[in-house]
């Protein structure tokens, strides 16, 4: 199994570039197509266009070229790097909101690469993570802003749970397992149920090196931080630069809302985090 069409996310946060870096390096590693998208809602003008007399045809029509603007210093931004790194690449964008956008495009590629806190600081620029996660069918790379080490070729951590979603997610993570130096696959677990993780962690340990994954089981029991806290804390043990996690969530109101662990993973992790619904 390898990544043979890669979608990275360009918005206009600091961290985008280095981001759009990451996305022609993993390209450049499998040989991939890597696709640039990026998605602009049509914003309100600053001014009060209403009260100037401007009439609505007016006022849609800047929202819409101010809309176009941003695309294209995005995908100026976008092919010059790529064409920097001597990365095969395309571009698509649309004028609309940033998360359906993304989400037509995940048909594209077998995994995507998104910024973790690009959704919460500029929403009409970029997707919410959690919603593509949940809704995209591919697995999400979520890379935040300078993070603590690279995740190819460091260490990787595999979130275990003994369920549907984590088991979806160390498949799609496989290539860049495949790339890290080591893996450890954890599940915290009570003290009555640890002898279980253990066989658990064991297990996938063995079905990884039987991909070609150097891979060790560890069974940790529950002590009093949180199932996130712990699988953070053994990231920085490890020095890991990936972790790899199911994700679980319900919907609200046209909004994904992941459970404690989830949550903890996707806001707190320092490296880029893999996560598949």
């Amino acid at each position: 199994m390898s990544y043979a069409a890669l979608v990275v996310y360009v918005d206009d946060e600091p961290d985008n570039e280095a981001r759009i870096a990451l996305g022609c390096e993993l390209a450049r590693i499998w040989d991939a197509h890597l696709i640039g998208v990026s998605g602009c809602e049509e914003v309100a003008p600053l001014s009060d266009a209403y009260g100037a007399g401007i009439l609505m045809g007016e006022v849609v029509a800047v929202r819409q070229e101010r809309a176009e603007r941003e695309l294209a210093a995005a995908e100026t931004r976008f092919r010059a790097l790529t064409k920097a790194m001597d990365v095969v690449a395309e571009w698509r964008s649309d004028v609309g909101p940033p998360t359906p956008v993304a989400l037509r495009h995940a048909r594209s590629a077998d995994m995507l690469i998104v910024g973790r806190d690009a959704g919460t600081a500029s929403p009409w620029r970029a997707p919410n993570a959690a919603d593509l996660v949940m809704r995209a069918g591919r697995p999400v790379l979520i890379v935040p802003p300078n993070p603590a080490r690279p995740p190819v070729g460091s260490p990787a951590v595999v979130a275990w749970t003994d369920s549907r979603e984590a088991r979806l997610a160390v498949q799609a993570a496989l290539p860049l397992l495949r790339a890290a130096s080591k893996v450890t696959v954890v599940e915290i677990a009570e003290a009555e149920g640890v002898e279980s993780a253990r066989l658990h962690v064991a297990d996938v340990a063995a079905w990884l090196l039987r991909h070609g994954v150097k891979a060790e089981g560890l069974a940790k029991v529950q002590d009093d931080r949180s199932t996130g806290r712990r699988l953070l804390d053994c990231v920085g043990e490890t020095e890991a630069g990936l972790l790899v996690s199911g994700a679980w969530g319900h919907s609200r109101m046209r909004e994904w809302i992941f459970g404690g662990v989830t949550q903890t993973l996707l806001t707190e992790s320092p490296v880029a985090l893999l996560l598949a619904h």
